[in-house]
């Protein structure tokens, strides 16, 4: 069970400052010189302690004769000036998470083995259901070669649009899709991964016979930047 002095230290009191309120607390309204002997400090010090609480709202004082009496606010009232620091936190809230949304997230960066995790990215791309770039390494439909046709199916009844640049083989000619669905260049260098850009989104894959591994990158300033480099190689293919 928490105790006393644990729970003032979680309104950000001193040792000392707590020593002086739990002091003042017990013995009522009282002298400065009392309050110093009950809390076994030298007066000036209390004093210093009492005037930091009561620049807080800790303590209260009233002069008697031309002296100071102080006293302990009642404990209760600390939760009132929590719910009182909570709505006013609570009204700059909108504001606060304004100024948050203007700021550059950082990507969020996911990773995928082997051929069942590769399927994961896959699917996203249909989920997404947005047009599609490909920078395709052609080992990719052998690796998913039971899995692609269905990719392919679905994503022409999702009618999603892909552009597609791949080295030239009779594989990849073979399976050139109509116009409608896809359109496809082809470069004479081998490509030994695949890269795939979509939404906010860029996939990068290498299909390897023991080591499959895929990366998400979700960020879409990285997305963006990567199409326009992607339309760039793309004008440039002949």
């Amino acid at each position: 069970m928490i105790t006393k002095e644990e729970a003032l230290k979680g309104l950000n009191l001193s040792d000392k400052e707590i020593n002086v309120y739990l002091s003042l607390l017990m013995l009522g309204q009282s002298s400065v010189n009392n309050i110093a002997k009950k809390a076994n400090l030298n007066r000036i010090s209390t004093y210093d302690l009492l005037k930091a609480l009561l620049e807080r709202g800790f303590v209260s004082y009233v002069i008697k004769s031309g002296v100071r009496y102080f006293e302990a606010v009642e404990p209760s009232k600390f939760l009132d000036n929590l719910k009182e620091k909570q709505e006013k936190i609570k009204a700059v809230l909108p504001e606060l998470e304004a100024i948050k949304s203007t700021l550059t997230k950082k990507p969020q960066i996911e990773m995928y083995e082997e051929i069942k995790g590769l399927k994961s990215i896959f699917n996203d791309i249909l989920k997404e259901n947005k047009e599609t770039w490909f920078i395709g390494d052609p080992k990719m439909l052998d690796s998913l070669k039971f899995y692609f046709p269905h990719f392919i199916n679905q994503k022409r009844k999702q009618k999603i649009f892909s552009k597609v640049i791949t080295h030239d083989n009779k594989a990849m000619r073979e399976y050139k899709a109509p116009k409608k669905f896809m359109e496809m260049r082809f470069i004479k260098e081998k490509i030994e991964m695949t890269k795939i850009i979509y939404g906010n989104k860029i996939a990068f894959l290498t299909f390897k016979e023991k080591e499959s591994i895929g990366v998400l990158i979700n960020n879409k300033d990285i997305a963006n930047t990567e199409r326009k480099l992607f339309e760039i190689l793309w004008k440039n293919i002949k």
